[in-house]
């Protein structure tokens, strides 16, 4: 039979400018209808009709579609007989609903009679089933499904947990006004008692916020407990804008945390944290006044814990006609404890940095200087005054060789020197709110000054040597994969002092542990690396680590991590860290992941889960345990249950 092809700008809704219709048969009268019957078939943007006939208005836009099926935005509205109110609105008896794809039809709503009002963004059906798999499951007199954003009870959600019990939630959504809305989450537990829980959110170009309130009568505890989230900010200018987020408890809490984790919350975290910032920022200039408040979790006492209250931060680059910037940054903070010292410490750091490149940049040197003035005004018992200023000088050289074995293979050796000097005062009796001295390792053994913060900077004659080599392969199709890489590295300490042995404790040797890290990259896909710490002196590996990653197709992929550290390098610790997933066929995949602490010999946090993937719904179970710092070993073991349809919500606890 021969086909028809007839090209309109006005058959379809104004979003979609043109469409094009095939039928077995077309006409069009002198009043502008059209008519065409025979495997229909209409498209254009946003858009596709299949029909067996239809007859449309083209003036009204108004038309009738016979055994019609209608494909946009994702849904797909199937029905005997399809009449088209205007560009936005459809109406049908005998009708399917879904978001599936065509080819993988799993669930549908059918109803009697139903309507589509796009511009209203509802579907809604009467005597409406919803069928899984073509099995009807569920009946409703009236069905109402929101296309977008609209009020309305979302999907109730299931959990178990052996610290809370059975869990149900029964969240409610409120679409108040186009640019702030509202969730209600109560949220009832069979050993807690009814929490609520509040979420509100508002958005504009200059502003956006979101609060979020839980308050719950603990059954167990016998107490009122509560937490409020808080994520503000204020875009003034393109320049300057303000953030305040908030994440407190009720005060000595310190276990809520653990009782009620958001979900996905670490629950062995040691503090929430609060912060509110004033901000500037212009090119590489800035300058903030922030504040921060921390509560320590854990069930442990917050009055030792530090607080920022408030910090002016500036940071400016000059340039002086050279390759580099000389930069300034200055810090003024207020320190507070509720318990131990409380004051103000000012600080003055100035640096510049001047590259130097010969033999056409393969050999490359650099020449940095850099000062530190800092001061404090400090209240114990009674006022004390003090300060320190510190002078440092760096020269750091990195000449690269290469050598090529045949077209296919490249080796390339870097040696980096570096050599550090400073003058640094005794600061064991300046306070130390925020210092702490970094181990060293292969990624700071470069650096000038391994003291974090500005309460205390190192005394130097310094000579660092980082060894670095890769092996490169290319390929017959050209492409260059590097297939091993390895790093050695050793300072020798010429002072073999501190400034403050409380905290670094002179070295006994000049000469520094080994350090060594090496890379085996076998495939693609595969990554293999070793690396640690040799002590000569003790003739031990004080730290040492190991890790393997391996990512395949369909995101399958399998992490092991294994790290340890002996007492006389730093705190002792030795973990194992694994996770996983892999896919068992089209649609089913397992994962799992595990922190064990060797050391102490217990579990941190295990989750081993199954899930299920269709193209239009998910299915899926989940089984986890969380150790609970601050508790006397103590787990809170649960499972999740997660089933999903798109465009309906989810069910469970996903």
């Amino acid at each position: 039979m021969r086909r028809l092809i007839v090209a309109s700008f006005c058959l379809l809704p104004v979003y979609a400018s043109a469409a094009t219709m095939v039928a077995d048969k077309i006409q069009q009268d002198s009043y502008g209808q059209i008519s065409a019957s025979g495997q229909v078939q209409l498209e254009g943007k946003d858009i596709r009709i299949k029909a067996e006939s239809l007859h449309v208005d083209v003036d009204s836009q108004a038309g009738v579609l016979q055994q019609a099926t209608v494909y946009f935005d994702g849904y797909t509205l199937k029905g005997e007989r399809l009449q088209r109110i205007d560009l936005e609105q459809f109406k049908g008896e005998n009708v399917e609903f879904s978001t599936c794809p065509e080819d993988e039809w799993a669930w549908s709503i059918v109803a009697d009679e139903a309507s589509l009002d796009k511009e209203e963004g509802l579907f809604t059906a009467k005597g409406a089933w919803f069928e899984w798999g073509g099995v009807p499951v569920l009946y409703a007199p009236v069905w109402r499904q929101a296309l977008s954003r609209r009020s309305g009870f979302l999907m109730p959600k299931l959990a178990n947990s052996s610290r809370r019990g059975s869990e149900l939630f029964l969240p409610f959504y409120w679409a108040a006004a186009p640019n702030w809305d509202v969730l209600f989450k109560p949220h009832w537990m069979s050993k807690r008692g009814m929490m609520s829980d509040v979420e509100w959110r508002y958005m504009s170009n200059q502003y956006q916020a979101s609060v979020q309130v839980q308050s719950i009568y603990d059954k167990e505890t016998q107490t009122q407990r509560g937490r409020l989230l808080s994520d503000t900010v204020w875009k003034f200018s393109p320049a300057v804008q303000a953030d305040i987020n908030i994440d407190t408890i009720m005060k000595d809490d310190g276990l809520y945390v653990a009782d009620f984790p958001m979900l996905g919350e670490n629950v062995s975290k040691a503090y929430l944290t609060s912060s509110a910032a004033l901000s500037w920022k212009e090119g590489r200039d800035s300058a903030s006044l922030s504040t921060r408040y921390q509560q320590r979790l854990g069930g442990l006492s917050n009055d030792g814990t530090l607080q920022v209250l408030p910090r002016f931060e500036t940071q400016n680059y000059v340039d002086i006609g050279l390759p580099s910037q000389l930069s300034i940054h200055q810090q003024t903070t207020q320190f507070d404890r509720v318990s131990g010292f409380s004051g103000v410490r000012s600080g003055l750091k100035s640096s510049l940095t001047i590259p130097w490149y010969m033999q056409g940049g393969a050999v490359s040197l650099f020449w940095g200087v850099q000062g530190q003035i800092v001061g404090y005004d400090t209240q114990d018992f009674t006022t004390q005054t003090s300060s320190y200023a510190a002078l440092a000088s760096s020269l750091q050289l990195e000449a690269p060789f290469e050598r090529m074995f045949g077209q296919q293979w490249r080796h390339e050796v870097k040696p980096i020197l570096r050599i550090d000097v400073s003058t640094s005062p005794n600061q064991a009796d300046i306070p130390r709110y925020d210092s702490v001295l970094l181990p060293l390792s292969i990624t700071n053994i470069l650096q000038g000054n391994r003291y974090s913060g500005w309460d205390r900077f190192e005394r130097m004659q310094r000579i660092s040597l980082l060894l670095e080599s890769s092996l490169e392969h290319k390929s017959e199709q050209l492409n260059v994969r590097r297939v091993l890489e390895g790093k050695l590295g050793l300072v020798w300490d010429d002072l073999q002092t501190s400034v403050d042995a409380s905290v670094d404790a002179p070295p006994a040797n000049r000469v520094s542990n080994l350090l060594a890290e090496i890379t085996w990259l076998p495939s693609v896909q595969t990554r293999l690396s070793v690396g640690g710490q040799h002590d000569p002196k003790l003739d031990d590996w004080v730290e040492s680590h190991a890790s393997l990653r391996w990512s395949g197709e369909q995101q399958q992929y399998l992490s092991v991590s294994w790290q340890r550290t002996k007492a006389s390098h730093s705190s002792a610790l030795e973990s194992l860290n694994a996770s996983g997933k892999a896919q068992l066929n089209q649609r089913w995949h397992t994962y799992a992941s595990v922190q064990y602490d060797l050391l102490k010999g217990y579990t941190l946090q295990a989750i081993a889960g199954l899930k299920y993937e269709h193209a239009c719904w998910r299915l899926g179970v989940e089984r986890y345990t969380n150790y609970l710092v601050g508790s006397s070993d103590t787990n809170d073991i649960g499972t999740r249950i997660l089933l999903e349809f798109d465009g309906l919500g989810s069910f469970g606890d996903g």
